[in-house]
């Protein structure tokens, strides 16, 4: 079986990432112990008591379905070994720590994230044959986390340790598309465990949401937004502690990128200033054909948080979701002086599990 290049992977998880919705493996990651429902609270103000020096650590459930259907020429992604079709289960538990300093403001707090999936398992099929776990390693090494993020006193992510989408094809300065780092590493499963929080007092019953804008490149692109809405659905008690049950629906508009004006920008700049006739006709017609668009459907990602008032902290945590993303690329190819066309059409179907195993403040 030929390898699948690590880039499709770590596409997946940041795929995976933006915005899962309803997704549902056939098996699931394992649930928090079985809570009791306790009588209502009054209203009180939640927020997460960080403290600098605060270490604490969550055991995290991975489980993953990705299906992958691809046509034309890989080489367009500079990319060999690309399969035609692949029908892939990932599952995997780790422990990520989440180390507690200061922020830059008052109020703000710097998170650091570290943790790997070291001993992911895979099965399921590439090309129509079953995969190899023996080669999985060196096919699909998923990178270790180590991210900060700052976030404030409600969970709100002020900045995140992003950079996912514009490292994952090796251009930098790409403006507007960095501004997806803060809402990439925000759905990872290397994250800041729980919800943004109301900034008022909050019952059994009530609601509150936020909207955020993702800036898209290009002059007067319209952002595409991610609109968060939590509604506090019960109480109950979990490992002996009182907890509030806090049921988050995330839903992001549709996400469109063409990386071909940025492309045939870098392309004019190697451009020479005595420039034959001929080569500014090629670099012509390679800019009307030029294509490197990304899309990603509409969707809606669901999450319960388990949170405790007392400890500010989230004490365990489920989300779950799926994801439609398309690829189509015309690029130029230098041996044949034509231009190459690649597809791919990407189904990510995702389940995060995490339990607080370990808290310095808890």
């Amino acid at each position: 079986m030929r390898r699948i290049p690590a880039l499709l992977f770590v596409l997946a998880l940041v795929i995976a990432a933006c915005n899962p919705s309803g997704g549902d493996p056939s098996a699931t990651t394992a649930a928090p112990p079985a809570p009791t429902t306790t009588e209502a609270p009054e209203a009180m103000l939640l927020s997460y008591q960080l403290e600098a020096g605060t270490v604490f650590t969550y055991e995290v459930d991975l489980d993953q379905a990705i299906d992958i259907t691809t046509n034309g020429d890989a080489s367009a992604l500079d990319e060999e070994g690309i399969p035609g079709e692949m029908s892939i289960r990932v599952t995997g538990t780790s422990t990520f720590t989440h180390s507690v300093a200061d922020g830059p403001e008052p109020g703000t707090f710097a998170v650091t994230i570290t943790g790997d999936f070291a001993a992911l398992e895979f099965s399921g099929t590439v090309d129509g044959e079953p995969v190899d776990q023996s080669e999985i390693p060196d096919l699909a090494a998923i990178e270790p986390v180590d991210i900060t993020v700052i976030v404030d006193e409600q969970g709100n992510l002020i900045s995140g340790g992003g950079g996912e989408l514009e490292d994952l094809f090796g251009i930098g300065g790409m403006g507007g598309f960095g501004g997806l780092e803060d809402f990439s590493q925000s759905m990872q499963p290397g994250r800041f465990v729980g919800p943004p929080l109301s900034d008022g007092e909050v019952a059994v019953g009530d609601t509150w949401s936020e909207t955020i804008e993702i800036p898209m490149m290009g002059d007067g692109a319209e952002p595409a937004t991610t609109d968060i809405e939590s509604t506090v659905t019960r109480t109950d008690t979990l490992d002996g502690v009182e907890v509030m049950v806090i049921d988050t629906t995330i839903s992001t508009s549709a996400i469109e990128i063409d990386l071909a004006e940025i492309l045939i920008g870098m392309l004019e700049a190697f451009l020479p200033e005595d420039a034959t006739d001929e080569e500014r006709a090629e670099l012509a017609a390679i800019s009307e054909d030029l294509r490197f668009a990304f899309s990603l459907d509409p969707s809606v990602a669901t999450m319960t948080t388990w949170f405790d008032p007392s400890a500010g902290l989230a004490r365990a945590s489920e989300y779950a979701g799926d994801n439609h993303f398309e690829m189509s690329i015309n690029a130029p190819d230098e041996a044949s002086g034509g231009m190459i066309a690649f597809g791919m059409v990407m189904e990510i179907s995702q389940k995060v599990g995490y339990r607080l195993v370990d808290s310095g403040n808890a």
